[in-house]
């Protein structure tokens, strides 16, 4: 493996800058001092910065499926040139990641083909929740666990009481949320196409307000609170929505 020896570079880390040497042996960084000797590929860094890499935690590659658009090589190309060494990748592709199967499918692609570090979110659906708690076996690996808690690519909406109280009480990884409020969304909706006009780009921070995005906050927050607070958690559906109230039995 080659070895790569960086002087006097500005070197930023934890909120401060230094001019310093860094010693890459092995893919690693191994030292990092004010001045290094070892031999290997010298790199003069003066007047340059050396950040650490970034970790982009949200991804939406198009491989399988829409690998017209995308790739998850083409992808992590474009994210390693930028700076950015690590992602997580969302489970929204075609197929959505919603089986062991399609999610060791993305692993193995990755493995085959990302120039980046990568981990893949495992997808939930209404009626998949055993299939995702298998990820407990394989939390060491798996970044987390995405709900959709509206309407999105595939069979990704998760707007049944018991699947979230399941996967959120069983659960032993991350649990990533989209949280917006599908039914205010469609009614949003409904009020701006009542305007009579076209609807543009400026319309989506209307219809998809404060509201939308608090009122599905506060009821994932409530699932969590009456899980975390050793309560058996129970619904109450209005028509057509689900707004909920927690009611706690000790």
């Amino acid at each position: 493996m080659s070895t790569y020896l960086i002087k006097n570079i500005q070197l930023v880390n934890e909120g401060r800058i230094i001019t310093s040497d860094l010693l890459i042996r092995n893919n690693r960084i191994e030292k990092i001092a004010p001045n290094i000797n070892a031999s290997g590929t010298e790199i003069n860094g003066e007047g340059k910065y050396l950040f650490p890499g970034c970790i982009d935690d949200q991804v939406h590659f198009r491989e399988p499926g829409l690998t017209h658009k995308a790739t998850i090589y083409t992808e992590s190309k474009a994210a390693v040139a930028g700076g950015v060494t690590s992602f997580m990748e969302m489970p929204n592709t075609v197929p959505n990641a919603l089986t062991q199967e399609l999610l060791e499918e993305k692993y193995k692609i990755g493995a085959q083909t990302s120039l980046a570090n990568y981990s893949f979110f495992m997808g939930t659906g209404n009626d998949n929740a055993d299939e995702v708690l298998k990820t407990n076996d394989k939390k060491k690996d798996i970044c987390g666990v995405k709900i959709l808690m509206v309407a999105s690519t595939g069979n990704m909406l998760v707007d049944n009481p018991n699947t979230l109280d399941k996967i959120f009480r069983e659960s032993e990884v991350l649990i990533a949320t989209h949280c917006e409020d599908e039914k205010i969304i469609r009614q949003n909706l409904e009020k701006a196409k009542a305007l009579g006009r076209e609807l543009t780009a400026a319309d989506h921070p209307i219809i998809r307000d404060e509201e939308v995005c608090y009122e599905s906050s506060l009821y994932a927050i409530q699932i969590a609170k009456s899980i975390t607070q050793g309560c058996t958690y129970y619904t109450l559906l209005q028509k057509e929505n689900y707004s909920s109230l927690p009611i706690c039995f000790h």
